[in-house]
């Protein structure tokens, strides 16, 4: 029952009790304390009471109807909140957002935990902020590019990174914007748009980004390097001073030595890998000796060797043995051995 309701009954209630007093007995009595004289009808000292208990009631009526006033309103903001945690839960951001009312401290805790990881049945959910949410992840993930500034997402959201890689892959060129923003390439996302540059970039527009150089790196602009249909040159020193930055190994010079034949004239073979060979010698010296052999420059290589300790160099000493009675091997298959 409604206050409003309670109060108008509960006042026809008294007046039909005091008329039905008053219609048998229309007498006074008069209340007498010391100095003090009350004279009043009985039919109204008979209500008093009830009057007393009325006000109690409503007092108590009162009090519970704004509290649950002031719960209504705790639970509709905390609907309010776990919306928004909801979508910050949906898009995998981390929210602060804290709930006041029991009613929603378990249900936003397990929300907290949970991550959207798959297309669900969008179409039954009847909150339209929210379905806007999962039809963004979906279409991100689908590989289509959204606009992300308005749902103000962290740029080490997965998401982000999701639709920053579709970026890439509808246009390469767009690696450049994000590495202007990277510092090195410990970021994912940086990564992936130094490896696009390389595929696109010039060497000149390569060297622009000072990150360091690995075999890795190295091995992808190599390839670029040696592919007869691309356009990509890289200058001798910058060679040299890659190999330097990841200290490559004696099997990074000798498996440069057998690639870059195919790029470099015999003088510019025999002025790489002999300048590298009197830089770093044992480390360069298989790639030297193979490049020599390979030229036929058996003489240079008998000298190198005649040179050499006993237990040096020995796949080599082998080589020529086997030369010199007349046996044939593939050089690079048994240098790998």
């Amino acid at each position: 029952m409604g206050i409003k309701r309670y109060v108008l009954l509960s006042i026809i209630y008294l007046l039909a009790v005091g008329l039905y007093v008053y219609s048998f007995n229309g007498s006074n009595y008069a209340l007498n304390i010391y100095t003090f004289s009350l004279n009043l009808p009985i039919a109204v000292w008979i209500v008093i009471p009830a009057i007393f208990l009325f006000l109690a009631s409503i007092a108590h009526l009162t009090y519970y109807n704004i509290k649950d006033f002031f719960y209504k309103r705790a639970i509709k903001k905390d609907f309010d909140t776990f919306i928004n945690v909801s979508k910050g839960s949906i898009l995998g951001e981390k929210s602060n957002l804290k709930f006041k009312t029991d009613f929603f401290k378990i249900p936003g805790f397990v929300l907290s935990t949970l991550n959207y990881a798959k297309k669900c049945d969008v179409e039954t959910l009847e909150n339209e902020e929210l379905k806007e949410y999962y039809y963004l992840v979906d279409k991100i993930r689908a590989g289509e590019i959204q606009d992300l500034k308005k749902y103000k997402i962290s740029e080490t959201n997965e998401l982000f990174i999701a639709n920053e890689k579709n970026k890439l892959k509808e246009d390469p060129k767009y690696a450049m914007t994000i590495l202007k923003k990277c510092d090195s390439l410990d970021d994912e996302l940086c990564k992936s748009a130094y490896y696009e540059v390389l595929k696109i970039a010039s060497f000149a527009e390569i060297k622009k980004y000072p990150f360091a150089i690995d075999k890795d790196i190295f091995r992808k602009m190599m390839e670029r390097y040696l592919d007869p249909e691309d356009d990509f040159e890289i200058d001798i020193d910058s060679i040299k001073q890659m190999l330097e930055q990841f200290n490559a190994t004696s099997e990074d010079y000798l498996e440069l030595a057998e690639e870059i034949r195919i790029k470099l004239s015999p003088d510019e073979l025999i002025d790489l890998f002999g300048k590298l060979y009197n830089e770093k010698g044992q480390i360069a010296a298989n790639a030297y000796l193979f490049t020599l052999y390979e030229l036929q420059m058996i003489d240079k290589v008998r000298e190198i060797l005649e040179d050499s300790e006993e237990e040096d160099f020995l796949k080599f000493k082998t080589l020529l043995f086997l030369r010199d009675h007349g046996r044939n091997i593939n050089t690079i298959k048994f240098l790998k051995v």
